[in-house]
């Protein structure tokens, strides 16, 4: 009895030692399983998708924004770099007191203008009717004149008729009156009608010189009046030069008080700052940017993949993106494009393969990804993080 029981003993931590060796090898077992599975997973989730780390954000454009049309010095600036920016927003403005001095002396040189426009037109108006007048009046009268000169130029012949009938009837009556064949009264009644008719012809023709001289005024009056007239036609041009002037006036004006809005910079879109090329105080001259914006909306992830794992990328391919900055935000997108060229051929040193020395190295090519879920106005342009495209199979 006494010997089995030491043969009991001396078996026990044997056992023992066969049970823990047997949860060695299970748990080697199951975490051989665990690396095995890993790696399998592993390898189909690489050949499922394109991953690497040589990820950037980039962007589409940047807006370089500066003063138009007008320098100076600049008085306010309103945003840091990063700072984020509304459209319409003020980011800078320069000293803007040439442009209302300019503004208040236009304006004062066109109500100037305007009044003297004005009262042109009231005094052409006044004496236009009165020099039209005049000008009618002064032709009526010439026109009279001429009928009543024409009527005495009638009558002066007719009295030439007359008068040469008295004279035969005078030189009849005369050789009559001799013979003793008529009365002397007789013939002194025609000799007496013939002088009262050279009378009247005389009379007639005196009226005929001073109706002349009346037309030749008259005819002067005409020719005053109607270059008074012509002084309508220069203040008609006055008041068109005058026409002109205000239009251009107006039209400077209007040229001087934008530049005048255009000492306020305002920001053309919904962004952040990007950079800041001027500082408070700096003279600027137009087109100087002195900020340069982002755009949210052109942000994109610029990928950098191996051409070894290009396969099954395409446009279309869903993406999950991963920034180093920003570890609890969560960014999807799309592949956009595979652009023709790889990152090598704008490289600033391009390599010189002129002397036959090779050496293969894998080339990256230029993928964008757009960004279809996410926060992206905490994204800053040139953060790094890492991707997963799914390929297409």
């Amino acid at each position: 009895m006494t010997g089995e029981v030491r043969v009991n003993e001396e078996k026990t931590p044997k056992r023992g030692l066969d049970v823990n060796k047997k949860v060695a090898l299970f748990i080697l077992i199951m975490l051989t399983l665990a690396v095995v599975a890993y790696g399998g997973w592993m390898i189909k989730h690489r050949m499922d998708y394109a991953i690497t780390n040589a990820v950037f954000v980039d962007t589409e454009d940047i807006t370089n924004v500066g003063f138009e049309r007008v320098a100076g010095r600049i008085i306010r600036m309103t945003k840091k770099e990063g700072e984020r920016v509304k459209k319409g927003e003020l980011l800078a403005e320069i000293d803007p007191t040439d442009y209302q001095l300019a503004v208040e002396a236009l304006g004062r040189e066109l109500e100037a203008t305007k009044k003297e426009k004005e009262k042109l037109e009231i005094t052409l108006g006044r004496i236009s009717k009165q020099i039209n007048l005049r000008v009618r009046m002064a032709r009526d009268k010439v026109k009279a004149l001429r009928q009543e000169i024409d009527a005495l130029r009638a009558n002066i012949a007719a009295s030439d008729a007359d008068i040469d009938q008295l004279k035969r009837d005078r030189a009849r009556f005369e050789e009559l009156y001799r013979q003793k064949a008529v009365a002397r009264r007789r013939f002194e009644l025609v000799d007496t009608e013939l002088k009262a008719k050279e009378r009247q012809r005389k009379a007639l023709v005196w009226k005929l010189g001073a109706l002349k001289a009346q037309l030749s005024s008259s005819k002067r009056e005409v020719q005053v009046a109607l270059a008074d007239k012509k002084k309508i036609d220069e203040t008609k041009m006055t008041i068109e030069t005058l026409k002109e002037k205000i239009e251009a006036l107006q039209a400077k004006l209007e040229d001087t008080r934008l530049n005048l809005k255009y000492c306020k910079l305002v920001s053309p879109i919904d962004g952040r700052v990007a950079k800041k090329y001027a500082s408070l105080g700096d003279v600027v001259a137009p087109g100087r940017p002195v900020y340069a914006l982002v755009n949210p909306k052109d942000i994109y992830i610029l990928v950098l993949l191996e051409e070894t794992k290009l396969k099954g990328v395409v446009p279309g391919c869903p993406a999950k993106i991963k920034i180093d900055a920003l570890p609890g935000e969560e960014y999807e997108g799309v592949v956009d494009k595979i652009l023709p060229t790889s990152a090598a051929k704008f490289a600033l040193v391009p390599r010189d393969i002129s002397a036959g020395e090779f050496t293969k190295v894998v080339q990256r090519m230029q993928v964008k990804v757009k960004i279809t879920k996410g926060d992206v106005s905490k994204l800053v342009i040139g953060m790094g993080g890492e991707i997963e495209i799914k390929r297409k199979k």
